[in-house]
């Protein structure tokens, strides 16, 4: 079996109880039109990392997620972010409940022998439990992992982003993740922009949002751009090569 593997990101969707525009701007709609584009690439999986909901996990946002999810091609997770409800996700999507524990949603996956994982910040922190639990997955194997947080784990030269909006533990995780060099590539969402940050020997991606973009230079709340991003991540071998797409205006 070929071990090449193919992941789509997808984020911050923010969408509403409703079809009604944000600022002009259809969620709904690009949502949609992202997960065509996707349909027409060979997937082996689509991570959907966090702020699936507008403000607060409204359940009327997650049953349209998964009616629409449940059209697309090929596998897919989903991850919380602050603006997301736990176990209104969990329930709305059926979760395994052992990937449930305290009201936090982190698990493993293993898609064609490669590793992944997923872990949840949506309170705007990472908890002990789970790096607790991060670091045990690797007491009984070495193999890379690639490693999913809807909070990027350190200031990424984001002003608005980093001064109002930044996890509230990057000490505590950032220690914790230097000591893991099994993981050397971090996929985020959360900042509403594309980025790479290369520290200590890892690389931090941010992952555009599927609604719209935020300044990165302004320490006030500016929308640079409405075309709807996503990330692609080849796994081949030994490499991690990933790009940004956006849909076209």
């Amino acid at each position: 079996m070929s071990t090449h593997l193919t992941i789509a990101q997808v984020t911050d969707p923010h969408i509403g109880r409703s079809d009604l525009p944000y600022r002009g701007i259809h969620a709904r709609q690009q949502f949609s039109h992202v997960l065509q584009t996707l349909a027409k690439i060979r997937l082996d999986l689509l991570v959907v990392s966090g702020d699936l909901a507008a403000a607060a996990g409204e359940p009327e946002a997650y049953a349209w997620l998964k009616e629409t999810l449940a059209a697309f091609p090929y596998p897919y997770v989903v991850m919380p972010g602050n603006h997301d409800h736990v176990p209104r996700l969990a329930r709305a999507f059926k979760l395994p409940k052992e990937e449930i524990s305290n009201g936090m949603l982190y698990f493993s996956r293993q898609v064609k022998e490669r590793w992944l994982l997923f872990l949840d910040s949506s309170p705007y922190r990472v908890a002990p439990q789970q790096l607790i639990w991060l670091k045990e997955q690797f007491l009984q194997q070495s193999e890379p992992a690639l490693l999913f947080i809807h909070h990027p784990p350190l200031h990424c030269g984001c002003q608005f982003m980093d001064e109002r909006h930044a996890l509230q533990n990057t000490e505590e995780v950032w220690s914790v993740l230097t000591q893991l060099s099994q993981i050397r590539h971090i996929f985020c969402g959360h900042y509403h922009a594309e980025k790479t940050i290369l520290k200590e020997d890892k690389y931090i991606y941010l992952t555009p949002s599927t609604i719209f973009q935020i300044d990165t230079r302004t320490p006030h709340f500016v929308i640079e751009h409405t075309r709807p991003g996503w990330r692609i991540i080849e796994w081949n071998g030994s490499q991690v090569h990933t790009y940004v797409n956006y849909l076209s205006d």
